[in-house]
């Protein structure tokens, strides 16, 4: 009988769980499976780091128990997926909630683990170890034009963004995972990221720092597999706080700015390097035809170089790229990221164009909406908020312009004469014009507050904001600009993500106004750089809740232009993933590896229309949901997409949406975060008796019809009718149409819930 070897890895702490450990090891002594316990390792003479990963090369399996999550675990599962070692992640069912707590942490949803509650149920689950083993065959090739990955965090600080300066300000392009943007980072989604990276940087944060735990396990998990697949990986740490024993000695530590910044701008310069040398990974591969697909991100900044090949230039894109002025509104991940990066890589083609891009990382601008509102009243704050706009507006138009033609002055004096005059007349410093919009947004906020606290009245204020900013500044600004129309004719000023930075537990109104005079802003600088013959055009990207309470402050809901990108067309759909499929493929294997992604299924329709069916029709739970079930497949060995893959990958979406999508309504709205669960056994169909019963709590903090309002507005109930259940999306996003579904009688109208959670329900 072959023997086989298994390396045990668990925390220290619980009795109960080392004891389960300790009987099943000693159950299994005799059988064809020899555990080593980590503690049974003799560390005498040995740095305890190398050994444990040595101890997991020289292993036929790694257990790893998951029932108190713990960074050295973790690490330790992600250099042995690196390894491609079979991993077997093992769950005490006995402790309270181990199971919540691993969910918690997103990682384990496509990797699974084996439960327990004593050593003979464990002994019994490790005998037929090879056949609950998971191993990954499910890797990337290295994305040679984004090659830097970034684990960015939930709170935006300091340390945070001078990381992300300093890349800005390198010459690698990188990707990243923005739990913001996606809350729930899978196993297959970080194997993807990782093995498809040159250089890695993961941010180890301080246990005061919100979401810290969640954080740092994933870091863990990550530094684990870029160890395993032979990366460089940087982890670094603001200030010398604590680190666990594996990899305590490949962390970097930072007590100040400038020292954070040197660190990641030589990483990154060794990055560059890096990606210029081949890996095996790239000859490697996933097996079969389904490891040749390459799906993309789901986020568009990830796919920056790579969005093109598959980009599907829609009726709304070309009405934004033709556009003078105009909003453009679409639910999160319904792709407005996408049509802004396309729209400024059209514009920057002609080289008369002077494409101004402004995505905040983070911003302060709700701590100044409190600061004036505190000393100021409605039309001050309105005058102060229109100057700020137009101020940060130009400056950055100057800043862009001042950059584009900055190599062209090397042999031209009086070139060289005019930029260094703008510099000095404006006090572009080194810090403003080496920053980035981020850091220049928040030294603009900062001096509004500042100004805002030093005057005594309401009239100094409007006379020094009228005195400094619209008499002075604003003009000397606008002529600036213009003095470059001898290099530029047309300019481009692009805006998005500037609701990353409002604070949850709902959007105030006053963010609302703020967008709305940035909107007049650009309208007003449209209007007077157009007569003096300079083109202007400008677009504002805005969540679609945001952009419906903007439209409610104004009686004319054309004014603005908005642009709609959601979508309601399933055959759309199909398309976008038919795109991102058969773009990794030579074209005479286009047909066999859609056919081998899109089977037909026991039911007689399609794997993407199961998919489709429960994405809620958004283009970025779409490409998560066939990542899933692709990694599923390919992990399994199967040559094509099951019924089983389909299943499970619908089961772990549903679970995410259902503990994950509450979180971007109580944004939004103010609902508790777990809204969904009330709904946990209630079924597919409830009246709306019931619905009220479920809703009814105080603690909602809002009323009933509000809370079902926003319920049906996105897209978690429908209502349904004598044809089936109709959701909002299948009435081209309009509530209204929605409602006249409902009829007049509402008391008597039947809810549907929404077939993308009812798995996670049930």
């Amino acid at each position: 009988m072959a023997r086989y070897s298994a390396f045990y890895a668990y925390p220290q702490g619980s009795a109960t769980v080392k004891d389960a450990i300790h009987g099943a090891v000693e159950k299994s002594s005799r059988g064809n499976l020899a555990i080593k316990p980590w503690e049974n390792m003799n560390i005498a003479g040995f740095k305890l780091d190398d050994l444990v990963r040595d101890q997991i090369k020289e292993a036929d399996v790694l257990l790893a128990d998951i029932t108190y999550p713990n960074h050295n675990v973790l690490y330790e599962i992600g250099y042995a997926i690196a390894l491609e070692k079979p991993v077997i992640p093992t769950l005490n069912l006995a402790i309270d909630k181990a199971a919540d707590r691993v969910r918690m942490i997103g990682l384990f949803d496509t990797l699974g683990w084996t439960t327990y509650h004593n050593a003979d149920e464990l002994h019994g689950y490790l005998i037929s170890w090879q056949e609950v083993s998971w191993i990954n065959r499910y890797v990337r090739k290295r994305d040679h034009s984004q090659p830097l990955f970034i684990l960015d965090m939930l709170a935006k600080t300091d340390f945070r963004n001078h990381i992300f300066h300093a890349v800005d300000n390198s010459s690698v392009n990188a990707r990243t995972f923005d739990p913001q943007e996606i809350p729930r980072l899978t196993a297959a989604q970080a194997i993807s990221d990782i093995s498809a990276s040159a250089g890695v940087i993961l941010p180890i944060i301080g246990k005061e720092i919100v979401d810290a735990e969640r954080h740092n396990l994933r870091a863990a998990f990550m530094l684990g597999l870029s160890r395993g697949y032979g990366i460089e990986a940087m982890a670094i740490q603001y200030e010398n706080g604590p680190a666990p024993l594996d990899y305590r000695d490949f962390i970097t530590n930072s007590t100040f700015r400038r020292e954070t910044e040197d660190h990641i701008s030589r990483y990154c310069e060794s990055t560059l390097i890096w990606n210029q040398k081949a890996t095996s990974r790239d000859a490697h591969g996933s097996p079969g035809l389904l490891g040749k697909i390459d799906l993309g991100s789901s986020a568009a900044e990830n796919e920056t170089q790579q969005l093109n090949y598959y980009f599907i230039r829609t009726a709304e894109y070309a009405r934004a790229l033709r556009a003078e002025g105009g909003v453009v509104t679409g639910r999160k991940g319904s792709g407005k990221t996408a049509v802004y990066l396309q729209i400024a890589a059209a514009a920057q083609h002609d080289r008369e164009s002077c494409v101004v891009d402004l995505r905040p990382a983070t911003h302060n601008l709700s701590e100044m909406r409190e600061k004036l509102l505190t000393v100021v009243n409605a039309g001050v704050y309105d005058h102060t908020i229109a100057a700020f706009w137009q101020y940060t507006l130009y400056a950055e138009i100057v800043l862009k312009m001042r950059e584009i033609v900055l190599p062209k002055a090397r042999n031209d004096f009086s070139l060289q004469e005019r930029i260094r005059k703008i510099e000095e007349d404006f006090r572009f410093d080194e810090g403003a014009v080496s920053g980035d919009f981020t850091s220049r947004l928040e030294t603009a906020v900062r001096e509004v507050i500042r100004a805002t606290q030093s005057v005594s009245t309401e009239a100094d204020l409007r006379s020094q904001l009228t005195n400094a900013m619209y008499e002075n500044l604003i003009p000397n600004l606008r002529e600036a600009v213009l003095s470059f129309t001898d290099f530029f004719s047309t300019v481009h000023v692009l805006v998005d993500d500037l609701d990353k930075g409002w604070p949850p537990r709902q959007v105030e109104q006053h963010d609302v106004l703020i967008v709305k005079h940035l909107i007049e802003a650009l309208g007003r600088i449209q209007r007077d750089l157009t007569k003096r013959r300079l083109e202007f055009k400008h677009l504002v990207f805005l969540r679609s809740d945001v952009y419906e309470r903007l439209v409610q402050q104004t009686s004319d809901r054309g004014k603005y232009n908005p642009i709609k990108i959601d979508w309601s067309d399933p055959a759309q759909l199909r398309h976008l993933l038919k795109q991102r499929v058969v773009s990794s493929v030579e074209k005479d294997q286009e047909d066999a590896v859609w056919n081998a992604f899109n089977p037909v299924l026991d039911d007689g329709r399609n794997a993407l229309d199961w998919m489709i069916e429960t994405s809620l029709r958004r283009p970025r739970f779409l490409i998560d949901l066939c990542e899933r079930i692709l990694s599923f497949a390919i992990n399994r060995g199967h040559a094509s997409v099951a019924q089983e893959d389909v299943e499970e990958g619908l089961r772990q979406m549903s679970l995410y949406l259902v503990s994950d999508f509450g979180y971007e309504l109580r944004d939004v709205a103010g609902t508790p975060e777990d809204i969904f669960y009330y709904f946990i056994g209630k079924g597919r169909k409830l009246s709306a008796e019931e619905l009220r019963s479920l809703l009814s709590d105080d603690h909602l903090g809002l009323g009933f019809e509000e809370t079902l309002d926003l319920l049906l507005w996105y897209g978690f109930l429908g209502v349904e009718t004598a044809s089936g259940p109709v959701f909002i999306y299948d009435r081209a996003y309009d509530i209204r149409r929605l409602e006249a579904e409902r009829g007049r009688d509402r008391g008597n109208a039947t809810y549907s819930v929404n077939p993308a959670f009812l798995r996670g329900l049930n």
